[in-house]
């Protein structure tokens, strides 16, 4: 069906449990070479808001933080290339499902493959009611049912030794066939081979279903026949490996064995120590599973219709609000220790950490403004704000900081303006100079002159670079000069050094390029015992506009040329568009149509990560492209700049290379 030329919404309806998500994921692999847009996987398991769809879907494409220019952006970003966007569990988005179809019509060439319990209702929309696997073969047909085939390929997975034989598959068509054929349900059943022989394993289910026959008549067939097979699965637990399962309830998209252990209460029977054991039974039951990504620790996810099932056992059990509790204090803590070491030498490691629990930070924001909980908020968000500008979530770090701010008075001055601090970067990075401006200015009026050394120190640098940004070179120097006053120390420190690189930029700016280059030189030095390789190389990067300010390309291509080494062995999409422009402004000359590849390439970038050029490069920048811009007709340039928005990231870097 998706190969069909007219089709543009096909939506995959079916209950819990049926497989819809296994089926959509079948599908693109299948047909990942007739979509030369490619296909795009979107999991919306984790997101509770409607609105944070357009945001989910930008990210998946890679077009980070473009909020309500999602159609817009995307039509620009497929071009005429027919793509496949798979949006994997909708049905508790539905009101997101005009901007679905809003989506659609803007982008021609983009076919949409949801999986929902609900069809979107959406005009085009196609559904195909995803149907049980079927348990009985045809009566002149050989082989085994696919509902059979898939329970003996479970159990066989869970007990190597499991061997069936004509009388096992008639118990194991019986099993599958009250259990209707569900996928779930049947793996459900199958992991249970392992503890007990078929015979007793009917007699279970038998026994769990029944009181469920004739049940609430307002929730579908299937649901019931689910939620009965839950009971039976969870009723076979061990009472540690139940308690475990209902703390697991709190988690969104994942959890590792740490988190996992720290919703244990010390007053449980379950000793957070020996979580692994239960941990582990969970997973042989089917109820947890291990995730695909790489993770030092291993990393685990519950199905969704699971995870429902856990918080309605959590909240029977009047533990659900205490997990909650537990769950954003675990978070809390994992992101203060995260916030410096993101400006360390594992700033990486630590943010595929924090990319990983995207959703459980979503989940404890979520909770700590509803609770009323806005210091705990505050704190989190105010931890956080490196990582949103990181992944590009500008727009949603900069929502998260503002409601916490907004919610009431901070534990201490210092937790308010390690917040406001971040909604200023936020704002800067997305080029609100006027806003960035502002929330300085708030800092040093709530700090006043005494103490708080640090916070004053980031209120001026908020107010120096909104200073910058809007063309005010002298004010821009003076509060970066404040700024660098207040963080003088015989060792230097992050604050230090980025103080030194902010003041030596505005610097530059104003044609100070001597004085700018000390203040570099100073910094790289620090950054370099720190280890923290990203502002080393954007600090790199400034040193070579400056030497190439001063004497020209040739000195200034070392400096730009190990940035670049920098960005692209860490993967840095932010330092590799800086260091795509710094390549294009050096080249502008004796390579222009290089140059107008490199600098297409990089807005592009930008405009795919959300991140808004620093108004000193930008003026930089555009004073060389204009040189090469001059060296060709306009036809020229803009074929020009076409082919370089066209380019991969990979192929940008080896036009940077082959420039030299």
């Amino acid at each position: 069906m998706v190969r069909d030329p007219d089709l543009r919404l096909l939506t995959l309806v079916g209950p819990g449990g049926i497989g819809k998500t296994r089926l959509a994921t079948e599908v693109a692999t299948l047909v990942q070479d007739d979509f030369p847009g490619d296909v795009y996987v979107v999991s919306l398991s984790a997101v509770d808001d409607p609105d944070m769809v357009p945001a989910m879907i930008a990210s998946a494409i890679g077009l980070a933080g473009v909020g309500a220019n999602l159609p817009e952006a995307v039509a620009r970003r497929l071009g005429q290339g027919q793509a496949l966007l798979v949006l994997d569990t909708f049905e508790h988005l539905l009101p997101a499902g005009p901007m679905i179809g809003e989506l659609l019509a803007a982008c021609p060439s983009l076919i949409a493959l949801v999986t929902s319990r609900a069809p979107l209702q959406l005009r085009g929309e196609r559904q195909l009611r995803v149907q049980p696997l079927a348990v009985h073969v045809e009566t002149d047909a050989s082989g085994l049912a696919p509902a059979v085939e898939l329970f003996l390929e479970r159990a066989a997975a869970v007990e190597p030794t499991f061997k069936i034989s004509p009388d096992a598959t008639e118990i194991v068509t019986d099993i599958c066939s009250r259990l209707d054929g569900l996928p779930l349900a049947i793996e459900l059943a199958a992991a249970r081979v392992r503890h007990m022989p078929l015979t007793t394993l009917r007699m279970h289910l038998d026994h769990r279903l029944e009181p469920l026959v004739g049940g609430a008549r307002d929730l579908p067939v299937r649901q019931q026949t689910m939620r009965a097979t839950m009971d039976w699965s969870y009723a076979l637990l061990g009472a540690a490996e139940m308690r475990l399962f209902r703390s697991l309830a709190a988690f969104r998209g994942g959890f590792g064995k740490d988190a996992a252990a720290a919703m244990i209460q010390s007053s449980d029977s379950l000793d957070p120590a020996d979580v692994m054991p239960p941990l582990s039974a969970l997973v042989d039951a089917s109820l947890v599973m291990l995730a695909r990504e790489p993770s030092e620790e291993g990393r685990y996810r519950m199905l969704d219709v699971t995870r429902d099932y856990a918080v309605e056992r959590s909240v029977a059990a009047r533990e659900f609000d205490g997990l909650r509790r537990r769950h954003a204090d675990f978070f809390l803590s994992l992101a203060e220790r995260a916030e410096p070491e993101l400006r360390g030498a594992r700033q990486r490691e630590w943010f595929a950490r924090l990319l990983a629990d995207e959703g459980n930070f979503r989940a404890a924001m979520t909770w700590a403004l509803e609770a009323g909980e806005f210091d705990l908020g505050l704190r989190m968000a105010g931890a956080l704000w490196m990582f949103w500008r990181w992944a590009g979530l500008f727009a949603e770090g900069r929502a998260w900081l503002d409601a916490a701010l907004a919610g009431g008075a901070a534990s201490s001055l210092r937790v308010r303006c390690q917040g406001l601090w971040g909604a200023g970067w936020l704002a800067y990075h997305q080029g609100d100079y006027r806003r960035t401006g502002d929330v300085g200015a708030r800092m040093l009026s709530e700090l006043g002159e005494s103490g708080h050394d640090l916070q004053r120190r980031n209120a001026h640098t908020l107010v120096g670079n909104a200073a910058l940004g809007e063309g005010r070179d002298k004010d821009a120097i003076e509060a970066l000069s404040e700024a660098v006053a207040l963080t003088q120390s015989p060792e230097g420190t992050w604050h230090q050094a980025t103080s030194l690189l902010n003041l030596g930029t505005a610097q530059m700016h104003a044609g100070q390029v001597g004085a700018a280059r000390e203040l570099f030189e100073r910094a790289l030095t620090i950054y370099q015992e720190l280890g923290d390789r990203h502002f080393l190389a954007r600090t790199l990067i400034q040193v070579g506009y400056a030497q190439l300010m001063a004497s020209g390309p040739i000195t200034a291509a070392p400096a730009i040329a190990r940035a670049m080494e920098i960005v692209a062995e860490i993967g840095d999409g932010w330092g590799i568009a800086e260091g795509l422009e710094a390549v294009a402004t050096l080249r502008s000359i004796s390579q222009p149509r290089s140059t107008v590849l490199l600098a297409a390439a990089a807005a592009h970038l930008r405009e795919r990560i959300s991140m808004h050029q620093h108004a000193a490069d930008a003026v930089i920048n555009r004073l060389y492209l204009d040189r090469a811009r001059e060296s060709m007709t306009a036809e020229t340039f803009a074929e020009t700049w076409r082919e370089g928005r066209a380019l991969t990231l990979a192929e940008a870097l080896a036009v940077a290379q082959a420039m030299g």
